[in-house]
């Protein structure tokens, strides 16, 4: 079976697909950072926690999608949907978006795109990032910072300072 090409819309004709206007967002709540990344195995959860622990040990308030109604996910077919919303509202009430790349999650990189898109600061977290390691280039260029672990992005925290590791872009 098929699927029908959607048809695209003219000058004069809006398309929906489901899409919910996301302007004007009234905030829930202030977080210094939303941080975006995979949380689907030990190894990136364990990732996570390193570094939210050091943002949380600087006195910044985050925004953490990996907790988001869990309980809900399996259970409730609108949850999607409800994710996805409370995501956005998450990036919309947020300064800055700082993004685990400890692989390629499409979810991650669909928030650093879209908090470029809004002009919010953006930062990347890539765990012992190695000059032969690879930074897909949009995603490079979209990043103010690669912070290449815990200790760098502590350093960063306190004293404002920063030099970019070495990695090739694709």
């Amino acid at each position: 079976m098929t699927a029908a090409a959607a048809p695209v819309p003219t000058d004069d004709q809006t398309f929906d697909a489901q899409a919910k206007p996301q302007e004007p967002h009234e905030p829930h709540e202030h977080y210094d950072f939303y941080a975006a990344g995979p949380f689907f195995n030990d190894e990136e959860i364990h990732s996570m926690e390193r570094l939210e622990a050091v943002l949380e040990s600087h006195g910044r308030k985050l925004f953490k999608p990996r907790f988001g109604e869990a309980d809900k996910r399996e259970h409730d077919a609108a949850w999607p949907r409800f994710c996805f919303e409370q995501d956005i509202d998450g990036i919309h009430d947020s300064d800055a978006v700082i993004a685990n790349l400890i692989d390629g999650d499409t979810g991650t990189m669909f928030e650093i795109g879209y908090a470029y898109s809004r002009g919010m600061p953006v930062y990347a977290y890539y765990e012992g990032v190695k000059p032969a390691d690879t930074i897909n280039l949009m995603i490079a260029q979209s990043v103010s910072a690669v912070f290449a672990g815990p200790d760098d992005l502590a350093h960063w925290l306190e004293t404002g300072e920063h030099t970019q590791p070495e990695f090739k872009q694709f």
